[in-house]
């Protein structure tokens, strides 16, 4: 029988998942408002800038626990697992330079905020996927 502590937790992991989903939609939203040659407005630089720390070492050598507290990036276990489990599926080498195109402003093209959009709906959908039933999350550590 699931104590008051284990359901406190549960709920804390989901709200993890949630605030990453909406974090990725209103991404996407900026993205999506986003054309050549502007620049990105400062709430869309800070989660690209969170992807870009992700993407720059998935698996750095101090191991999971110490990229949990970056300035800028995913900073809870949950979304850094989630974040993990796209880059592995989605495993596109250009995703990184176009993520970094878009933040040095108008270099970027068109295709560079499609991906980017892909990328962030990988994890829009990922984190929900996990939100909706966490036991399935449990399976994946």
């Amino acid at each position: 029988m699931p104590t008051l502590c284990e359901s406190m937790a549960n709920r804390g992991d989901r709200i993890n998942y949630l605030s990453l989903a909406l974090q990725a939609r209103s991404a996407i939203k900026r993205l999506r408002l986003l054309s050549p040659p502007s620049e990105p407005a400062p709430e869309l630089r800070t989660a690209l800038q969170a992807a870009l720390n992700s993407l720059s070492d998935t698996k750095p050598p101090e191991g999971l626990c110490s990229r949990l507290y970056d300035e800028a990036g995913f900073n809870r276990f949950e979304q850094i697992q989630t974040v993990e489990e796209v880059i592995r599926v989605l495993d596109d080498p250009n995703l990184k330079h176009g993520i970094e195109h878009i933040l040095k402003g108008p270099q970027y093209t068109d295709e560079d905020v499609r991906t980017t959009i892909g990328f962030f709906s990988a994890i829009e959908n990922r984190a929900l996927y996990h939100y909706d039933d966490p036991s399935l999350a449990e399976s994946f550590r």
